[in-house]
């Protein structure tokens, strides 16, 4: 929206009753939008901050076992989340992924509450917005999208999942004030990925070069498989894909299961070795086949150790863990120190 209007923002993750207040304080009265994340990790939280932001429209991306530890199920943060309908002006907007399996139950209560329904999807050709077909063209991708009637195309340097379901969302966003046929082409093309959430480093260690996939920004059960999936898609020839995890905080008693869930998919995928940093990533650990068992580290530090004595030139490292693991603070190090 800032490439198009006088837009403000909420800086970096002011999502919580300090940050959301401070960032409408700073929203100007010359700014025609202003965008603002809304967090929790209780009932009641998202309620607070969205009565204090009374938005027009409201978007929520997806259900995930995100701060759990408070909730005794997944259908408790989908209440928790919801709490967002109740705050929309009347007759305002919600944009909604149909491919979340809370969808119906989302839909629901928004139509309840007299809100307009935008859908997006990935695959469903009935939704308002969905993803039609990607074309790589040498460092980029063409993506085509139907948006409403329209059908558009725009370029992007990234084809990961999460990354074509925040477009669809956005380009809804733009449809409902804007006319898409008069949108760059190019609008997305040069977004810079927020560290730790997908950028990519290549990083010198003494004589060699490690490719390095930073998603060390937070870990939970759905953004560690996405992240798992698009590393593995990544197309290489004679170089090797190793990840290193670190445990997902915050997930409460059923952590253990939710770490043991993530060894069926990383088994299935194309990545080549798994090393591990932390307590209940051992429980993923130790359900994988032995030709992806890695290291297991006891110290941060040995992440140099890992780089210098298993990985060769040109190979792929992802890091993912959550925030209070150390992982992300040393991937910043680490591309601050020895970034090409």
């Amino acid at each position: 929206l800032s490439k198009i209007t006088k837009t403000y923002f909420s800086p970096k993750s002011f999502n919580n009753k300090f940050g959301v207040p401070l960032s409408l304080l700073n929203l100007k009265q010359n700014k025609e939008f202003g965008v603002f994340e809304v967090g929790m990790d209780k009932k009641g939280e998202i309620d607070f901050l969205s009565k204090v932001i009374k938005p027009n429209l409201a978007i929520i991306t997806n259900i995930s076992y995100a701060h759990s530890k408070n909730f005794r199920n997944i259908s408790g943060i989908a209440n928790a989340k919801s709490e967002i309908i109740n705050n929309v002006m009347n007759g305002g907007n919600i944009i909604l992924n149909k491919d979340d399996k809370f969808y119906s139950f989302l839909r629901k209560k928004a139509i309840k509450k007299n809100l307009k329904v935008f859908s997006f999807s990935l695959k469903d050709k009935q939704s308002y917005a969905n993803l039609i077909k990607i074309i790589k063209i040498r460092n980029k991708f063409k993506i085509y999208f139907k948006v409403g009637s329209r059908v558009e195309f725009y370029y992007s340097k990234s084809n990961s999942k999460n990354h074509i379901q925040n477009l669809l969302a956005t380009l809804i966003t733009i449809s409902l004030f804007f006319n898409l046929k008069n949108i760059s082409k190019n609008i997305f093309f040069d977004f810079k990925f927020p560290e730790g959430r997908g950028d990519i480093s290549k990083l010198k260690f003494k004589d060699k070069l490690i490719n390095f996939v930073d998603e060390s920004y937070n870990s939970n059960p759905l953004s560690l498989k996405t992240a798992l999936i698009n590393f593995a898609n990544i197309k290489l020839k004679n170089k090797s894909k190793h990840v290193l995890l670190g445990d997902m905080l915050e997930l409460g008693e059923n952590s253990p299961n939710y770490h043991r869930s993530m060894t069926k998919i990383i088994n299935k995928l194309n990545i080549d070795k798994v090393h591990v940093y932390g307590k209940d990533i051992k429980k993923t650990y130790q359900g994988l086949t032995e030709n992806k068992k890695g290291l297991v580290l006891t110290s941060i530090m040995q992440i140099n150790d890992l780089i210098n004595n298993t990985l060769s030139n040109k190979d792929y490292l992802m890091v993912k863990g959550s925030n209070s693991t150390g992982l992300y603070k040393q991937s910043q190090i680490l591309k601050l120190n020895r970034s090409n």
